[in-house]
Protein backbone atom coordinates (compact mmCIF):
# COMPACT_ATOMS: atom_id res chain seq x y z
CA UNK A 1 0.00 0.00 0.00
CA UNK A 2 2.72 2.45 0.72
CA UNK A 3 4.48 1.74 -2.48
CA UNK A 4 1.31 2.38 -4.23
CA UNK A 5 1.07 5.78 -2.36
CA UNK A 6 4.70 7.03 -2.51
CA UNK A 7 5.52 5.74 -6.15
CA UNK A 8 3.73 8.70 -7.85
CA UNK A 9 5.11 11.27 -6.01
CA UNK A 10 8.96 9.50 -6.76
CA UNK A 11 8.26 9.82 -10.33
CA UNK A 12 7.42 13.35 -10.38
CA UNK A 13 10.61 14.16 -8.36
CA UNK A 14 12.98 12.05 -10.50
CA UNK A 15 11.02 14.15 -13.67
CA UNK A 16 11.26 17.71 -11.83
CA UNK A 17 15.06 16.84 -10.93
CA UNK A 18 15.57 15.15 -14.56
CA UNK A 19 13.35 18.43 -16.63
CA UNK A 20 13.64 21.04 -14.59
CA UNK A 21 16.12 23.15 -16.27
CA UNK A 22 14.65 21.96 -19.78
CA UNK A 23 11.12 23.39 -18.91
CA UNK A 24 12.55 26.67 -17.71
CA UNK A 25 14.16 26.89 -21.59
CA UNK A 26 10.72 25.57 -23.38
CA UNK A 27 8.89 28.14 -21.39
CA UNK A 28 10.81 31.01 -21.60
CA UNK A 29 10.84 29.82 -25.65
CA UNK A 30 6.91 30.00 -25.20
CA UNK A 31 7.07 33.22 -23.99
CA UNK A 32 8.79 34.62 -26.46
CA UNK A 33 7.08 33.76 -29.10
CA UNK A 34 3.68 33.89 -27.84
CA UNK A 35 5.03 38.02 -27.36
CA UNK A 36 6.19 38.29 -30.89
CA UNK A 37 3.15 36.43 -32.11
CA UNK A 38 1.14 38.99 -30.46
CA UNK A 39 3.48 42.34 -31.62
CA UNK A 40 3.10 40.59 -35.21
CA UNK A 41 -0.64 40.91 -34.92
CA UNK A 42 -1.53 43.93 -32.73
CA UNK A 43 1.16 45.90 -34.91
CA UNK A 44 3.44 46.42 -32.19
CA UNK A 45 6.10 48.92 -33.54
CA UNK A 46 9.25 49.93 -31.33
CA UNK A 47 9.68 52.90 -33.33
CA UNK A 48 6.18 53.80 -31.47
CA UNK A 49 6.69 52.53 -27.98
CA UNK A 50 10.30 54.37 -27.84
CA UNK A 51 8.50 57.23 -29.09
CA UNK A 52 6.59 56.92 -26.22
CA UNK A 53 9.07 56.49 -23.80
CA UNK A 54 10.08 60.09 -24.86
CA UNK A 55 7.27 61.54 -24.50
CA UNK A 56 7.00 59.92 -20.86
CA UNK A 57 10.00 61.75 -20.12
CA UNK A 58 9.81 65.04 -21.53
CA UNK A 59 6.39 64.71 -18.87
CA UNK A 60 8.46 63.80 -16.40
CA UNK A 61 6.33 60.65 -15.54
CA UNK A 62 9.84 58.89 -15.98
CA UNK A 63 13.15 59.58 -14.98
CA UNK A 64 15.55 58.96 -17.44
CA UNK A 65 17.68 55.69 -15.72
CA UNK A 66 14.15 54.41 -16.58
CA UNK A 67 13.65 55.68 -19.60
CA UNK A 68 17.15 53.98 -20.72
CA UNK A 69 16.21 50.55 -19.25
CA UNK A 70 13.23 50.51 -20.91
CA UNK A 71 14.46 51.51 -24.19
CA UNK A 72 17.30 49.19 -24.37
CA UNK A 73 14.84 46.45 -23.12
CA UNK A 74 13.06 47.35 -26.64
CA UNK A 75 15.61 46.94 -28.56
CA UNK A 76 16.69 44.19 -27.54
Amino acid sequence: MIVLIAAPYIGVFIYLISQGRGMAARNTQQVQHAREELRRVVGFSVADEIEKLDRLKKAGSITNNEYTRLRAHLVQ
